[in-house]
């Protein structure tokens, strides 16, 4: 009884719905390229789904001093310190393990509905729309399985090397797979060595492990599973034999390589040009001496041009990576060049990875200083688009700008390679997070060294921290660069850093901020100043806390290493200037020396007139207790300047002039300790210290013994 009432509802929507496709339809563009009205639209050009948002983060710009994106932005959770970057990033990760290690071991909870009522079967089920195979829970292989060829491609495809394996055996190994499925399965064993690989889910793990080269060594299974199927393959195809040899060219078992590699020629069976490059990368490991290495690499050149095949990128890649192998030296050399204008010759221009190469066959560490860098950075720079090819790829720019920073020492070099990695795209070339910080650490190294004191400064201030955070020896390396620029602020704003980027426990890197403060005080403001004895002050409390945490941590942990007493005097020096008596760098400077007399620390001062003059500063300003201490500590260290600077802290104590005091030194001691009040009296113990190099009690004891002996000898006669 509805039904005309239904019937009667959808006829506004048909009208609609033809009336959009008449819109449409009137909107689409003409095929030909002229209209009837004169006017001629463009043609239509192909959109991407992220071309909008391209289009406007284009219009923003990158920001330089933004941190990476996988960190939250928030100046209060952002980590500022090696060690916090690295735990962050692997704590998130470590949360994602954990989702995956639940999907895996539970994986029932994600494929059947568990909600369902008691009586109801459990029906299959995903969680995700659209499905996503690689959130899914991965099946799971056990000797009850009941498989197919179907699950042999999955695990295929998917890279699952055991459970590949483990399929394979249920179907009967050898005899119960297909040859073209076999094929499938021995090209997986020969890319992977029949290893399970790592999982290209964890990143950070892979980005932190710091490995940046690979082992050159034969690591290849002899008599695994790849080579029982290659031998029992019946005929052997072209296909098999060229995943048997790129196999075992990848794994570095040359030499069995290069037999099947001429077993294939004498049959008639044709080999591609991915298998001559494989070989052509373990060549150095068939021959030994340059000579024949070198007529080795020459041979399989030729076999190439007589089979008809043509060169590409990666058989230049893998021809410099052989010869950057066999060592150095002018032959080397010049073959390396010879290859690549035959290369260019062909239209083969060199990428990243063969640059790579050719920079650690020119650029040694300890040879001479070759200029080739700029020849590459200008063919680079020429170029509209820097593709990466190779995954060796993103070794170029860190160890071109290593060139820049130790083998050339060039910093208009290393700012063109800088200006070159930031240009366009390029930036995804610098490799994963290690290899940035190894980049970043020549860059601000040359910078500091070489470059202008501006350009530094701003150097640092847009990689620091948040891109960058230096590490111990780069961070001297800026302490220096500031101390030669006379930057006290900058200096004083370098210990707040070192505490920040986790630097603060150590010690040598402490003691020359302290120094570098120190050298450069007296050329400061009053406001700089300043800043820099509350610098000085945090220090030795910084140094304080550490020491408590010491006595009272386990006696197995490893002891931090102490200030040296140079250190605790510089600091005493910085903070002995301030001319208000009240302030709290007096107390540190007191506190210091109190240290120093103690025994923390190691050595002796380096300068001990500085100490001279900070005596004579506290006591012109009313501390005594700071300037005895400074002239009794000279005193025990044996210092020269113990002594005139006990008659000099005297004078200024007592008001006197330097005559009157030394006339009162002379005067014995036991009438001197009634008249003096006890920092005074402490000055005079140390004057006669200095003097005689015996402390004023042994000196008086020694008197009496003395006495009494001779009235004993005399009472004896």
């Amino acid at each position: 009884m509805y039904s005309n009432i239904i019937v009667s509802r959808q006829w506004p929507r048909v009208a609609c719905l033809c009336r959009t496709l008449t819109n449409i339809e009137g909107q689409k563009l003409p095929q030909n390229s002229k209209s009837f009205d004169g006017i001629t639209p463009p043609p239509r050009i192909p959109r991407g789904p992220t071309d909008i948002l391209q289009a406007l983060a284009a219009t923003v710009g990158h920001d330089p001093t933004a941190t990476h994106y996988k960190y939250h932005d928030d100046p209060y959770l952002i980590p500022l310190s090696n060690f916090r970057k690295r735990a962050y990033a692997l704590s998130a990760e470590a949360g994602r393990k954990a989702a995956a290690w639940i999907r895996d071991e539970h994986a029932e909870l994600f494929s059947m509905r568990q909600w369902d009522p008691p009586g109801k079967k459990k029906t299959p089920h995903f969680n995700a729309d659209p499905h996503i195979d690689a959130y899914a829970p991965r099946p799971i292989y056990n000797d009850e399985s009941q498989v197919t060829e179907e699950d042999l491609i999955y695990t295929i495809n998917n890279a699952l090397i055991e459970d590949s394996l483990k399929v394979f055996q249920l179907l009967g190994g050898l005899e119960g797979v297909n040859d073209e499925l076999k094929l499938q399965f021995l090209q997986l064993l020969c890319f992977y060595n029949e290893k399970e690989p790592d999982s290209m889910e964890w990143l950070e793990e892979r980005w932190f492990a710091a490995t940046t080269r690979d082992r050159q060594a034969t690591t290849w299974k002899l008599g695994g599973l790849a080579d029982k199927i290659f031998t029992a393959m019946e005929p052997k195809t072209s296909e098999a034999y060229c995943t048997i040899i790129q196999g075992m060219a990848k794994y570095y078992q040359a030499e069995r390589a290069h037999e099947l590699a001429q077993e294939a020629l004498e049959k008639g069976i044709p080999l591609s040009t991915s298998v001559y490059n494989a070989l052509i990368g373990c060549v150095g490991f068939l021959r030994e001496g340059t000579t024949l290495r070198m007529e080795a690499l020459k041979s399989l050149l030729t076999q190439m041009n007589e089979q008809g095949l043509s060169p590409n990128d990666e058989t230049l890649t893998a021809c410099l990576r052989s010869i950057s192998a066999w060592g150095g030296g002018k032959m080397l050399q010049e073959l390396a060049l010879q290859v690549v204008a035959e290369f260019k010759h062909l239209g083969i221009h060199p990428g990243l990875s063969a640059y790579y190469y050719l920079l650690c066959l020119f650029c040694k560490e300890r040879g001479p200083r070759i200029d080739i860098l700029s020849t590459i950075l200008t063919d680079l720079e020429s170029r509209e688009k820097i593709e990466a090819m190779e995954a060796t790829d993103t070794n170029f720019f860190i160890t071109a700008m290593g060139v820049c920073s130790d083998h050339l020492q060039d910093i208009n070099m290393a700012e063109r390679l800088h200006m070159l990695l930031m240009k366009g795209d390029n930036y995804k070339l610098v490799g994963d997070a290690y290899k940035e910080s190894i980049y970043y650490r020549h860059l601000v190294t040359i910078a500091c060294r070489h470059a202008p004191f501006e350009r530094t400064t701003e150097l640092l201030d847009t990689l620091v921290p948040n891109v960058y955070v230096p590490e111990p020896s780069v961070m001297e390396e800026i302490i220096r660069t500031l101390e030669v620029a006379g930057a006290g602020d900058r200096l004083a704003q370098a210990w707040s850093q070192l505490v920040v980027f986790g630097h603060a426990k150590r010690t040598k890197l402490v003691e020359k901020l302290v120094e570098a403060m120190t050298n450069t005080y007296q050329y400061q403001d009053e406001e700089v100043k300043s800043k820099m004895r509350s610098a000085a002050v945090d220090i030795f409390n910084f140094g304080e806390l550490m020491t408590e945490q010491e006595e009272n941590k386990d006696v197995r942990a490893p002891a931090l290493p102490k200030l040296s007493a140079t250190a605790l005097s510089n600091i005493v020096e910085l903070c002995a200037t301030s001319e208000d008596a009240a302030s709290a760098s007096w107390s540190a400077a007191e506190a210091a020396l109190r240290r120093l007399q103690r025994g923390d620390a190691t050595g002796v001062p380096a300068r001990p007139q500085a100490l001279a003059e900070v005596a004579e500063k506290a006591a012109a300003v009313g501390k005594q207790g700071v300037a005895a201490a400074a002239v009794a500590y000279l005193a025990e260290c044996g210092f020269e300047e113990a002594t005139a600077a006990s008659v000099q802290v005297l004078s200024k104590i007592l008001n006197r002039t330097n005559e009157e005091v030394l006339a009162l030194l002379q005067e014995p001691q036991i009438n001197l300790s009634s008249s003096l009040q006890p920092s005074a009296m402490s000055v005079v113990e140390s004057y006669h210290l200095a003097k005689t190099g015996v402390p004023a009690r042994d000196a008086a004891d020694s008197s009496t013994s003395s006495d009494s002996d001779s009235e004993s000898t005399s009472d004896d006669e």
